[in-house]
């Protein structure tokens, strides 16, 4: 049987290179995504006007009582697949594949794809949100790529330097009326310009 796991995630304080704090709160386990799905818009009914912004909701699916250990590492898997909602509700992304590296990934639907090169965006990291420009997007199902999970990701640039690549699911727009200031966008498109910025090959693993 599937579990699935829901966790909204509060937009907090104002930090370095136009960084947010990030907070995760937890919204109960659900039989099925229709009922998580039920809780996202109970969610927002119940906190319209508290003036908490929201970068949205994480939805980890998990197997009920699996005792076995999974992959080529033998281990316990976060998620056999995640799915994230925008601060509205809608769906932003799913990957079907789970981060004990099981199952193969094998590129993306193009139509799935809701970033392309020289977008502004939001990545969640965790206990922070940062903003990124991308470089690069995820290979597709015509790359004939065989990978994993940590595959499903973006080419971008943070606004330190260099570069990395977020996992598709944990990428989110700019939005809610918390557009880039003109400034912030210029030293994006600096670090992408810059000499040491790589050039992107499909398929290349979450950094």
């Amino acid at each position: 049987m599937q579990a699935y796991r829901l966790v909204a995630i509060e937009i907090g304080d104002r930090l370095a290179g136009g960084a947010r704090a990030a907070h995760e709160s937890a919204l109960g386990v659900y039989s099925s995504v229709k009922k998580a799905e039920a809780m996202i818009r109970l969610h927002i009914e119940r906190n319209v006007g508290n003036g908490i912004p929201m970068l949205g909701y994480v939805l980890y699916e998990n197997t009920m009582d699996d005792l076995s250990l999974h992959g080529p590492w033998r281990c316990i898997p976060e998620f056999v697949s995640v799915r994230t909602y925008l601060a509205d509700g809608t769906l932003n992304a799913i990957c079907e594949c789970d981060d004990a590296c099981e199952k193969k990934w094998r590129g993306r639907d193009t139509s799935t794809i809701r970033f392309k090169s020289g977008d502004f965006v939001r990545v969640w990291l965790g206990n922070r949100i940062e903003p990124m420009l991308v470089g690069g997007m995820p290979a597709t199902s015509d790359d004939k790529i065989v990978g994993d999970w940590s595959d499903d990701c973006y080419l971008a640039y943070p606004v330190t330097g260099g570069h990395c690549h977020p996992f598709v699911p944990y990428v989110f727009p700019v939005a809610g009326g918390r557009q880039l200031s003109s400034i912030l966008k210029r030293k994006l498109l600096a670090v992408r310009d810059s000499e040491d910025a790589p050039k992107w090959t499909c398929g290349k693993g979450a950094a």
